[in-house]
């Protein structure tokens, strides 16, 4: 029997994209387009659905390349070895592809900008969600003040006579500014700066398949030796569980394309679109870069912990071992202004979580309101607020000790929320089960690749990662002896997230949610005439028109 709809949960419809390969379609009317949610937020304004096919696209392959494939990889080496970086982040580029399905089949049914927030709410329990909630403002917040750290030690590569709190408060008014503008223009300068990270991937690639072999002044042929000469694999599992950390971190915990399909134009379309390749080709690019830096870098090699500043980066050390001068200074300006543009994927994140905590009533109301442009203005005020003090801290000497505390909350949270979405995906799926619901019918409905073994595959092995992070933290890696300052120093995010979903539980005594009574109107965007026909013109195209109109879109 179908669940009546309330008034406030009648679905919004979404116009086709605009810069799609069949011509312009007009655009969703200024202040439409946000679906209707279960938290009644109409009074408190709604986001513009600003982002396009090609933005959705391009960002989300552009997001997943940041600071921490620079920096973290000779951390990565250094600490594992060839084989357990190589194994460490396999996993965890197959992992994201399991994220980016298993979260897409959620997002393109309920394209709200809380996304994972929003479903754990929805799915599980609220106490999840006020959990995960608070873990992923705070991860992201720190996040952010770790690129003004970035910027930083990329700008040491050429001189160190500016003051570190100068850089950071460049980067803050950079981020701030761009923040201050309508949605648009945030979403042009992440696409622009995410064609530079894919620039900037593909020059390493080529020159380190020439360096391999031999190109360079130094003439060097690498064939295999670090791996025969040196042992792959440090610290066995514990090395791997590193590894994946140290990948996490490089790559984020993917929410941020599930949350752009709260503003995406027409998130059926372009969610599917984006997912189908952007996986792949992260896994592609990450792993290519990845296995040149175990032929290339010697584990041994000093610099990777002993030298200052880009100079501690792998994919610096074999450029200047094989004695190329110009690539290190072109890639060095690429990762600036990468380093420069960080903080505005994690001050979007952020203030879009806030928000719907507080639409939730998890967080001050006022925190939910969004202005006639479609900015969470309170959310990105307050969330500025604590990230100028983050980043602040981090120019002292004993607020770097503070600093690392909170940085380490990030990848342990990302971890966490690699676990709770695979459950979210099972309580959706018993939902529809109970309730009969056609929700995942239909010619154009998204349905997840391999469910439920990308799912499965996900939950377990983010687990697995969690209980090897777990004792890498009682018994470090380089010998230390336990104490509750490397315990933490590793592990922080996970209390904090388990301690958020026992108080919030304790407080207000939520119960878990049941499959008969899951929500699964509100929010719900259904595929409108309009959005049919324009799928029936595209997918008549032959397939080189359609394989063409990525490409055009790119």
């Amino acid at each position: 029997m179908e669940e009546p709809k309330t008034p406030t949960q009648k679905p919004v419809e979404v116009a086709p994209p605009e810069d799609c390969y069949l011509g312009t379609i007009s655009p969703v009317p200024s202040g439409e387009g946000e679906p209707n949610n279960r938290h009644g937020e109409a009074h408190m304004g709604r986001y513009r659905r600003s982002f396009r096919s090609r933005h959705i696209q391009i960002l989300s392959l552009g997001s997943n390349i940041g600071s921490g494939l620079f920096i973290s990889t000779g951390k990565a080496l250094r600490n594992a070895g060839p084989g357990n970086m190589i194994i460490g982040y396999g996993v965890v580029m197959t992992m994201v592809i399991a994220v980016l399905q298993t979260l897409t089949e959620m997002t393109v049914a309920f394209p709200v900008s809380g996304n994972v927030i929003d479903y754990a709410d929805r799915f599980i329990d609220p106490a999840a969600a006020f959990a995960i909630g608070l873990g992923e403002w705070l991860a992201w917040t720190t996040v952010l003040a770790s690129e003004g750290a970035a910027f930083n030690v990329v700008v040491q590569y050429w001189t160190d006579a500016v003051p570190v709190a100068a850089w950071m408060t460049i980067i803050l008014i950079i981020t701030f500014a761009v923040h201050a503008c309508p949605n648009r223009v945030f979403a042009e300068v992440q696409y622009a700066t995410a064609l530079v990270k894919v620039a900037m991937m593909l020059i390493f690639i080529g020159t380190s398949c020439a360096m391999l072999a031999g190109a360079g002044p130094t003439g060097t042929v690498h064939n295999g030796q670090y791996w025969r000469e040196l042992p792959p694999f440090l610290h066995n599992v514990k090395g791997t569980c590193l590894c994946a950390i140290y990948a996490i971190w490089g790559v984020g915990d993917q929410v941020y394309v599930g949350i752009m399909g709260g503003e995406a134009k027409n998130p059926r379309f372009s969610m599917p679109r984006a997912v189908r390749s952007v996986g792949l080709r992260v896994f592609g690019f990450f792993m290519l870069i990845i296995v040149f830096i175990t032929l290339l870098v010697p584990e041994n090699d000093h610099r990777l912990l002993g030298a200052s500043g880009m100079n501690a980066s792998p994919l610096v050390i074999a450029l200047n071992d094989a004695g190329i001068n110009v690539v290190p200074d072109i890639l060095n300006a690429a990762f600036l202004i990468i380093a420069a543009t960080g903080g505005l994927e994690p001050l979007y994140i952020a203030s879009r979580v806030l928000r719907h905590m507080a639409l939730a009533g998890q967080m001050p109301k006022p925190l939910a309101r969004v202005d006639s442009r479609g900015r969470p203005t309170w959310a990105l005020l307050v969330t500025a607020v604590f990230t100028i003090a983050f980043t602040y801290i981090n120019c002292s000497n004993t607020g770097a000790v503070v600093f690392t505390w909170f940085s380490s909350i990030s990848s342990t949270i990302f971890m966490v929320v690699w676990v709770i979405i695979p459950i979210c995906s099972f309580r959706f799926h018993a939902a529809i089960r109970a309730q009969n619901s056609d929700i995942l019918k239909g010619r154009y409905a998204y349905r997840a690749w391999l469910w439920p073994l990308a799912p499965v595959f996900l939950g377990v092995i983010a687990f697995l990662v969690l209980v090897g992070l777990f004792a890498a933290s009682l018994y470090p890696v380089d010998g230390a002896p336990l104490s509750a300052y490397s315990f933490f120093e590793t592990y922080l995010g996970v209390p904090i997230v388990l301690a958020a979903f026992l108080g919030f539980k304790i407080v207000f005594r939520t119960r878990f949610r049941r499959a008969s009574e899951i929500d699964l109107v509100s929010g719900h965007v259904p595929l409108s005439l309009e959005n049919e026909e324009f799928l029936d013109r595209y997918y008549s195209q032959p397939m080189w028109r359609r394989v063409w109109s990525y490409v055009s879109a790119s």
